[in-house]
């Protein structure tokens, strides 16, 4: 869904908010943020070689530095796991940017 959106029209960037969320998995009997690690799939950081990726990477992502955003609320801890990421739809996955 996210493709077919970022991929129609102009180009578009996402800023996507997420928190990892830590889980007991007895595949690896450890605590692990599986849906974080599904999310960095998807996700290649900073136009890392595209010729090196699989077909599944479209998305191409920076993570932001919280510590550059004022925080307003002072009630909440951010902690290490939350992140902010700027988002970009590439649509060739398999070529290097400078290509293109």
């Amino acid at each position: 869904m996210l493709k077919r959106v970022m991929s129609l029209g102009c180009d578009k960037v996402l800023y996507l908010g997420l928190e990892k969320r830590y889980n007991f998995s007895l595949d690896d009997l450890n605590v692990v943020a599986n849906g974080y690690a599904c999310f960095r799939r998807y996700i290649k950081e900073d136009m890392l070689p595209f010729y090196t990726c699989d077909k599944k990477s479209s998305f191409v992502g920076k993570r932001i530095d919280l510590k550059q955003i004022p925080q307003y609320t002072k009630a909440y801890d951010r902690g290490e796991d939350v992140e902010l990421w700027e988002i970009k739809y590439w649509p060739y996955a398999n070529a290097h940017p400078a290509l293109y």
